[in-house]
């Protein structure tokens, strides 16, 4: 080899590496991620034609898995909405539940009602009264039930009157949403 020619391959060693990665890249590209992206694509046409939300230039993002499994149960097709909310069947079941999670907890359940129930164009408001006897920690409990049970409950308000032996009197105004479901997804 030349030693002129020798010594112009050294000072382009650092060009020619770059050209070597590229080359790398380039290959990696066609041979790996070509096809994932084929697939991809493909997937997203079957996806539309079934009707299902893509992530396409339409706009609208879907929703995450977790976030569409939270409307999804708490929700009910429009009609059986109204139906169970003028029946009162909405109101029971929140004090049903109420009552089931307090007295798994040591709650004494001194009174139960369903209140006021309101109905807006998308959702069914259910309110709720429950008066409970029992310890402080019994009332962690509850509340933490109500937390893992992911229904969209509030709590409106809520008073401690302490009595005898550490215990409480506990007055819990509670309201739950459902959703109306209208359209595709049910």
């Amino acid at each position: 080899m030349d030693a002129l020619l020798s010594a112009r391959v050294r000072r382009q060693w650092p060009m020619l590496g770059a050209l070597l990665v590229l080359l790398a890249f380039a290959v990696a590209h066609v041979l790996v991620f070509t096809p994932l992206a084929k697939r991809y694509q493909s997937a997203q046409q079957r996806a539309a034609a079934l009707g299902l939300a893509s992530s396409g230039g339409d706009g609208a993002a879907p929703l995450p898995p977790s976030v569409y499994s939270l409307f999804m149960a708490n929700s009910l097709p429009a009609n059986e909405a109204d139906a169970k909310g003028a029946s009162g069947a909405l109101g029971a079941e929140l004090v049903q539940s109420l009552s089931t999670m307090a007295s798994q907890h040591g709650l004494e359940v001194v009174v139960a009602e369903p209140g006021v129930l309101t109905q807006q164009p998308a959702a069914v408001e259910t309110r709720a009264h429950i008066k409970v006897r029992g310890s402080y920690a019994g009332l962690l409990g509850l509340l933490d039930d109500l937390d893992r049970s992911h229904k969209l409950v509030l709590f409106e308000r809520f008073s401690l009157t302490p009595v005898a032996g550490g215990r409480y009197d506990m007055e819990l105004y509670v309201s739950s949403c459902t959703l109306r479901r209208t359209g595709g997804g049910s």
